[in-house]
């Protein structure tokens, strides 16, 4: 059986001091067919550069708009059976796409993966204040777009990223995800590297703040949905 092609969507932001390291990491997988695509959130700094020295990339730019149109442009522009996220300051641990991809073609049944994921600190910078010792000390179930490889159909179940959630467009989405009938695997290896470092939209305490209050308005409206199903479920 033919490998299928894997799509790899990489948002970017002012992502230069890292987006190389990310591009490697993706690169080194030992799996293909790939294809990349960094989508350009009208970054004013070289992330233009360096993804354009990468000749497999596939380029693509449009004025800021937020991560969530980031990703959705990738998803709509993207010609793969199979898609995989990685953030710009993120790097894939080796052999991700290979064991992941071997997992959907074993198991036609399962519509998506996840592996675990680990934080790092980016090296020569003190620890961020909002970062505790037990986000550093383990690894754990990656509920997260990066350690996700999921089939097309994914998208066209879920949905695409919503704007309306700028500080958890991310969230908003795995929540819709829960909430679908799309099957699940979990892998015990690590999949991701998170990378802690002084932009992280976490470090920044006004932006942490929105992002809190996002994800409570999120979870107060599935724990309503949840709510309304369960009341219109009973007997007539």
């Amino acid at each position: 059986m033919n490998p299928k092609l894997v799509s790899v969507i990489i948002p970017v932001y002012n992502g230069a001091t890292y987006l190389a390291e990310a591009l490697d990491s993706v690169f080194a997988q030992d799996y293909r067919p790939i294809e990349v695509i960094v989508v350009d959130d009208g970054s004013t700094d070289d992330t233009a550069v360096i993804a354009r020295s990468y000749s497999q990339v596939r380029y693509l730019h449009e004025v800021n708009q937020g991560p969530a149109v980031a990703r959705n442009t990738g998803l709509i522009h993207c010609t793969g059976d199979l898609i995989g996220f990685l953030d710009a300051d993120d790097r894939w641990v080796l052999g991700k796409l290979s064991l992941q991809a071997k997992y959907l073609e074993a198991h036609p049944e399962v519509d998506c993966v996840i592996g675990r994921m680990k934080n790092f600190v980016q090296e020569s910078i003190p620890r961020p204040s909002w970062v505790e010792d037990f986000m550093l000390s383990d690894d754990w179930v990656a509920y997260h777009q990066g350690a996700l490889l999921a089939r097309r159909g994914v998208f066209e179940e879920v949905g695409l990223f919503s704007a309306s959630f700028a500080s958890a467009e991310d969230y908003d989405w795995l929540i819709r995800f829960r909430e679908s009938n799309i099957s699940m695997a979990k892998m015990p290896e690590v999949f991701l590297l998170r990378r802690i470092h002084l932009n992280n939209r976490c470090n920044d305490a006004e932006k942490r703040t929105i992002k809190i209050q996002h994800r409570f308005k999120l979870l107060k409206e599935e724990i309503a949905r949840k709510r309304l199903a369960q009341s219109t479920s009973g007997p007539a």
